[in-house]
């Protein structure tokens, strides 16, 4: 009996120590080996991601929102991604007018109106996903929300796009001659300031996932050394018309407003300063 007690025991000993650990996966095999009280090794298996918000994976590796649980609402992502281009494309083009805004002022203005009806609809998409989670949506609250930077600094940069659009058109529509326009004017200009560096901190995080999941929606899937998303997601069509309306939009509002501009254009060309 004692044979057979000291022979189970032995079993027993050899067995090695599995414990569950929330060590990352991507840490997993390049720590020093892990040792047990018993001086065996330890078999440890991850059950967490890290508590850090891996930002930067995210921004070079976006095909994880392919995959479970992000891949439950990759419609709303993919809306969201698409309307967000546009806005990008329309944003580099008025970037580019700004050095020379005396000279290119109606292409700024005329990009300037088209890009409202763009961001409300972004904003609506955006807050839909909000309103989502935070009413505990299953697959929502799944998803996950946006890190924490993003998250902090999201309310700022609605604040800062709406002070600065807002301010935009104010200033367009009183003209540049009326006594308000220079209170609009400063208004428009610390507003820039702070959109920009927002909105930086905004299109460096999400550009990469936007192109990803835009140009796969599409159809393509790789450009060069580029890969996007290879999953269909139902919609489509729906999320085209959606954009269009967007564009469209946007292109009526600068029409109906167009009028608006021609004053502006003579105080430039003029060389005089708002307010006079």
């Amino acid at each position: 009996m004692e044979s057979s007690n000291d022979s189970s025991q032995m079993r027993s000993r050899s067995k090695p120590v599995r414990i569950e650990s929330r060590i990352p996966s991507s840490q997993v095999g390049n720590s020093p080996e892990q040792i047990a009280p018993n001086g065996r090794p330890l078999y440890v298996s991850s059950s967490s991601s890290s508590p850090v918000a891996p930002i930067l994976e995210e921004i070079v590796n976006p095909t994880g929102d392919d995959k479970e649980p992000k891949r439950t609402v990759l419609a709303n992502m993919r809306l969201t991604s698409s309307i967000g281009l546009v806005i990008f494309v329309e944003l580099f083009v008025i970037g580019i007018t700004v050095p020379a805004i005396g000279q290119l002022f109606t292409l700024h203005a005329i990009l300037g109106y088209m890009l409202i009806p763009p961001l409300i609809f972004k904003m609506f998409s955006t807050g839909f996903r909000f309103f989502k989670y935070y009413t505990k949506d299953p697959k929502y609250k799944a998803a996950g929300p946006p890190h924490t930077l993003l998250r902090i600094a999201a309310p700022f940069l609605v604040l800062a796009t709406t002070l600065l659009f807002v301010s935009g058109v104010a200033l367009m529509v009183v003209g540049p001659y009326s006594q308000s326009a220079v209170s609009w004017k400063q208004i428009h200009q610390v507003s820039f300031v702070l959109w920009f560096g927002l909105t930086a901190l905004h299109v460096v995080s999400y550009i990469p996932r936007a192109s990803y999941q835009f140009f796969g929606d599409m159809g393509l899937r790789s450009f060069g050394s580029l890969k996007f998303s290879s999953l269909a997601v139902r919609g489509k069509n729906a999320r085209l018309t959606v954009m269009a309306i967007a564009v469209g939009s946007g292109l009526l509002l600068a029409l109906a407003l167009y009028t608006t501009i021609a004053p502006w254009t003579k105080l430039f060309g003029a060389g005089l300063g708002v307010g006079h």
